[in-house]
């Protein structure tokens, strides 16, 4: 049964079905006076995703006392303040104190108890809530969620694909090529270098997982050295920023579809 209380307070469900799966969503490029440039689609795609995010995701903590208020459980978004070839570093240390505080914050105190809700307003007919139902008809009971399912999305430029274009890759270059992608690469080295990924057989639940999507900012025309450079630190044009901003439709897409994945069981080595 359902009891909904003043406009601003949180509606109440139970039982109310919750996602599978925890997401880290970092995005990567270069910080000003690059913050607009080709390079930086990654942080422009963020921004763009932002507030479409708790619209389609509405699930909120009822705990009492938890702070701050309407905060989203499933997910979390960070913007890299780092150079883009040295992303790894501050983007790893900043994983690990979310996996930290998530599974102990978040999955054991107020979602495996049942102590989630929904934000006012999302059953309203705007465009994220009528996109999808997700949080109604998807999900499991969160007594069920027995270990800690958390993933790394990692949102960048893709130099050569059409602009605007989204491309999703699932895990690091043991399942698809990084291109080259220094900031993926230095992603990857400090995951690695931490024992984040690839996970340990032996982690419950799976382990980390990894998806990187990476939106399209085409290619520079010429193929002279230092022609790659100059054309990923051009600034975008609004034809541009449209195209970015347009992917956050299926970007949405792979975010709740990855939130409801089944998690693979982990197969014993040997």
């Amino acid at each position: 049964m359902r009891s909904t209380n003043i406009r601003n307070t949180i509606t109440l469900m139970a039982p109310l079905k919750t996602p599978r799966r925890f997401l880290f969503i970092a995005s990567i490029g270069n910080p000003r006076p690059y913050r607009s440039t080709r390079h930086s689609a990654g942080h422009l795609l963020l921004d763009a995703l932002i507030p479409h995010l708790l619209p389609r995701i509405p699930l909120v903590s009822t705990a009492p006392g938890h702070k701050p208020p309407g905060k989203a459980l499933f997910y979390e978004t960070w913007h890299s303040p780092s150079l883009m070839n040295v992303s790894g570093r501050k983007l790893v240390r900043e994983l690990q104190r979310w996996l930290s505080t998530t599974q102990t914050n978040v999955l054991e105190r107020v979602v495996q108890p049942g102590l989630v809700g929904v934000v006012p307003g999302a059953n309203n007919d705007n465009s994220d809530a009528a996109a999808s139902l997700s949080w109604e008809r998807r999900g499991v009971d969160p007594h069920t969620l027995n270990h800690f399912h958390p993933t790394l999305v990692i949102l960048h430029d893709e130099l050569e694909a059409p602009l605007g274009k989204v491309r999703m890759k699932r895990g690091g270059p043991e399942s698809a090529s990084l291109r080259g992608h220094r900031g993926l690469i230095s992603v990857m080295e400090q995951l690695k270098a931490k024992k984040l990924y690839p996970p340990p057989a032996q982690s419950p639940g799976g382990g980390l997982s990894v998806v990187r999507i990476g939106v399209g900012i085409g290619r520079p025309d010429s193929r002279e050295k230092g022609s790659v450079a100059d054309y990923v630190l051009t600034e975008m044009n609004a034809r541009e920023l449209a195209a970015v901003r347009a992917a956050v439709g299926p970007v949405l897409d792979i975010l709740e579809d990855e939130l409801y994945r089944e998690t693979e069981p982990v197969m014993p080595r040997g």
